[in-house]
């Protein structure tokens, strides 16, 4: 895999049993058939939660806004954070699958081949929002750099209900993989979001010539 930066992620723990509908997240398709994203994965951007993490004092207007002036972050469902929670387990490669008014459910590894090559059961953890400590921000992939955001002292959390609350993985054919489908969550950095992608049980960032479907 020399074209690719491998994710290096703490092994978590979990408490409750969930199952998506792609076990490995790697697709075999009919070339000849309409492609349908449904089949592969189940997510639509649709209503739901958003999770907004804004500077302490500051008052959020909008996504746009928020962005622009630095203010701070939004955290949407089936998106990826480098987060770390009150119990000291720091989560890297995990899907944010709920948002609820008090709580936030994430799954413990990208997917089940992950969690498989970890020795662990893919699985489902919730937890109350005020356990949430920090999240961090890769700055430099290769040197495996962050910057750490303190959210318990410089930051207050709002759930806002929107329209496009989540942000549905892309399904991807690696023409250099003899045309390979694969589920590639987005995963939010420091520059904005990169895609990740799962190989053999390893997280790897999306690097070269890919075509989207």
């Amino acid at each position: 895999m020399k074209n690719y930066k491998l994710i290096l992620f703490l092994l978590t723990l979990s408490n409750c049993v969930f199952s998506q509908n792609t076990s490995n997240d790697t697709l075999n398709i009919n070339k000849e058939e309409p492609f349908d994203y449904k089949k592969y994965y189940d997510c639509d951007f649709g209503e739901g939660n958003v999770l907004i993490v804004i500077k302490k004092g500051k008052e959020f207007t909008d996504l746009k806004e928020l962005k622009k002036s630095g203010k701070g972050f939004a955290i949407k469902m089936e998106a990826i954070y480098s987060m770390e929670f009150t119990d000291g387990k720091r989560y890297e490669s995990s899907v944010v699958k709920k948002i609820t008014q008090d709580s936030l459910s994430i799954m413990n590894f990208f997917n089940e081949n992950a969690a498989k090559l970890a020795g662990e059961s893919f699985k489902q953890i919730t937890y109350p929002l005020s356990s949430l400590k920090y999240i961090r921000f890769i700055d430099d992939g290769m040197l495996s750099l962050y910057s750490k955001k303190n959210i318990q002292k410089n930051f207050d959390l709002i759930v806002k209900k929107m329209d496009r609350a989540k942000m549905c993985p892309a399904i991807i054919q690696f023409k250099d993989r003899n045309g390979e489908m694969k589920v590639c969550h987005f995963y939010l950095t420091s520059q904005g979001y990169d895609l990740l992608y799962e190989n053999n049980g390893r997280v790897y960032y999306l690097e070269g010539r890919v075509e989207w479907k």
